[in-house]
């Protein structure tokens, strides 16, 4: 590729969000990405990479773990890319977002075909809230077969295993025999830290393994997998 052939990012769209900071949407070529703090979170959902990216390989793995699930809840929303893949790669499924920034929404909706997605129902509200109260939500307990966490600030993680409630909580809303997947990135600066966290996870879910996502690297995420 000549100089002249290089494609420079186009900024689409650019936000301050008291919840994630700098929230930046641009283009590259025929791929459009969304950045938060510097770290890319989503592109769109039609990008031949996605399936072959951390957004693809969730899918992936709950679909062979779960191949009839008919209800699918999520913490953290990005740009929807996984939500996207769910209903390209399971038709039907039922999905639940929840998602404490109503910028984020708005750009989900603005930028990546959001409100494209059927069957999808939007809660904007903090995640640990809606583990704390579900019934304020009208959210039945034992009713997901799927459930992800993929909360996120740019690269950081928020504590959540220093809530004592929260993995509990977390299975609150798994039918018996349900998953949850928890995504990680494990970068060399973030491996101490996600592999405390998976021993949490495994207090309280069975079968608990984790699947290594390649990026950029040889594992930038990892998938933390465990069963209800």
């Amino acid at each position: 590729m000549s100089i002249g052939e290089i494609v420079l990012p186009k900024l689409l769209y650019k936000a301050d969000s008291k919840y994630n900071g700098a929230i930046e949407v641009y283009q590259v070529g025929h791929t459009r990405k969304l950045s938060v703090n510097d770290t890319v979170q989503s592109i769109n959902w039609d990008s031949p990479s996605v399936m072959n990216r951390v957004w693809g390989r969730i899918v992936e793995v709950a679909k062979d773990l779960r191949p009839d699930a008919k209800n699918v809840l999520m913490f953290g929303l990005g740009g929807g890319t996984i939500l996207h893949a769910f209903a390209k790669e399971m038709p039907g499924v039922n999905l639940t977002v929840v998602e404490i920034d109503p910028i984020m929404i708005d750009v989900a909706q603005k930028f990546f075909d959001l409100d494209q997605i059927p069957n999808l129902t939007i809660v904007n509200d903090d995640a640990l809230r809606v583990i704390s109260e579900p019934e304020r939500y009208e959210f039945r307990e034992d009713s997901f077969d799927v459930l992800v966490v993929d909360i996120f600030c740019g690269d950081k993680y928020p504590d959540l295993g220093k809530s004592g409630t929260f993995f509990g909580g977390v299975k609150w809303f798994l039918r018996e025999g349900g998953i949850v997947l928890f995504n990680r990135i494990y970068l060399e600066k973030h491996q101490y830290e996600a592999d405390i966290f998976v021993e949490l996870v495994s207090e309280t879910f069975s079968n608990v393994r984790t699947i290594p996502v390649a990026g950029r690297s040889n594992s930038d995420n990892i998938l933390i997998v465990g069963e209800a």
